[in-house]
């Protein structure tokens, strides 16, 4: 049940419309998904992709009953696949041989061809008039119902069920959230969102640069780059200095947490030039660079494990680093 009731809360957009044309029209569906409905990152199979299809349809039914459409409704539940196909039919040539009329006459054998296949024929044109029904009606219902993404909405309104519950435990309620996080991580965002790697993160990536114009939030260029590539000015024309999950070098600390009174701060004996904890951190990481012009693998260390631990004393603790004690190390 909670399955369905997110499924419900999806919204419809563009690329289901792009997707059900396809099916209506008997492309194949898997290949389809991967066109339109592959940001959703997730490994699908036939029942994936036929629950989908069944999930769609009803949404449509019941947007044009809304409108006071019922014959609309009935039409865009119908699987036109399921009318007879003529496509397997063979050429008069092909029938004759194979029935053993290849000494009959052309009339005769045209006679038995229509015998066999006539309702075929039937069947296939009344598909046609059935797709082509179909195909009007999504025109006429995606001009209606599709919607844009909006950064106040759930990401369970655009993402499958299993990714968004992902991303909202680890703290992205909302499309904002998810580029606010995505910029502030940068390129490996998705590491610390459990059941979510790269290929489901770069997908997500390409479908949110997708709908930048209605988001109205755009995904860096850092964000397509490793850190060690990155230069300052790429992160400081995206992300804005904040108190939250971004990179230590935009990590904005409270004034109250900035550790300039830190219980264990070394007032009048610390050697460093530093007036907070902050810029104390930065001068360590300093000190452990040997090249000016690169930073090596044991300093990309040291810089995640101090980052880590200053988000955490400051996000998860409320403390300041110069006032963390020996319970808090533990802790």
């Amino acid at each position: 049940m909670k399955k369905q009731r997110a499924e419900r809360a999806q919204k419809l957009h563009s690329g289901h419309f792009a997707f059900m044309r396809a099916v209506v029209q008997g492309l194949d569906a898997r290949a389809a998904w991967d066109r339109y409905l592959r940001f959703a990152g997730e490994h699908v199979d036939a029942r994936k992709v036929a629950s989908t299809i069944a999930w769609i349809r009803t949404e449509f039914a019941a947007a044009a009953r809304r409108e006071a459409k019922p014959g609309t409704a009935r039409l865009v539940l119908i699987d036109a696949m399921q009318i007879g196909d003529a496509a397997q039919r063979p050429t008069l040539e092909e029938f004759a041989r194979q029935r053993g009329m290849k000494d009959f006459s052309e009339a005769e054998q045209a006679e038995a061809f229509r015998a066999e296949f006539g309702g075929a024929t039937r069947r296939t044109s009344r598909r046609a008039q059935l797709v082509n029904r179909q195909l009007e009606a999504l025109r006429w219902l995606e001009d209606l119902v599709a919607q844009d993404p909006k950064p106040g909405d759930a990401v369970g309104a655009w993402l499958t069920p299993a990714l968004a519950d992902r991303i909202e435990r680890a703290g992205m309620p909302t499309l904002f959230a998810l580029v606010e996080r995505i910029n502030g991580v940068g390129a490996r965002w998705w590491s610390n969102v459990a059941g979510i790697g790269e290929l489901k993160g770069s997908r997500i990536v390409e479908w949110l640069q997708m709908h930048e114009g209605s988001i109205g939030m755009s995904i860096g260029s850092h964000v397509a780059k490793p850190r060690t590539q990155l230069q300052p000015a790429e992160l400081n024309t995206v992300v804005p200095r904040a108190t939250g999950l971004v990179p230590f070098e935009k990590f904005l600390i409270p004034a109250e947490l900035d550790g300039t009174e830190g219980q264990f701060r070394a007032m009048g004996k610390c050697l460093l030039l530093a007036n907070n904890d902050y810029e104390a951190i930065g001068a360590w990481l300093a000190s452990k660079r040997a090249d000016e012009d690169k930073e090596s693998a044991t300093q990309r260390a040291y810089r995640k494990e101090a980052e880590r631990l200053l988000l955490w004393a400051i996000l998860e603790h409320g403390k300041a680093l110069s006032s963390l004690a020996v319970e808090d190390a533990n802790a």
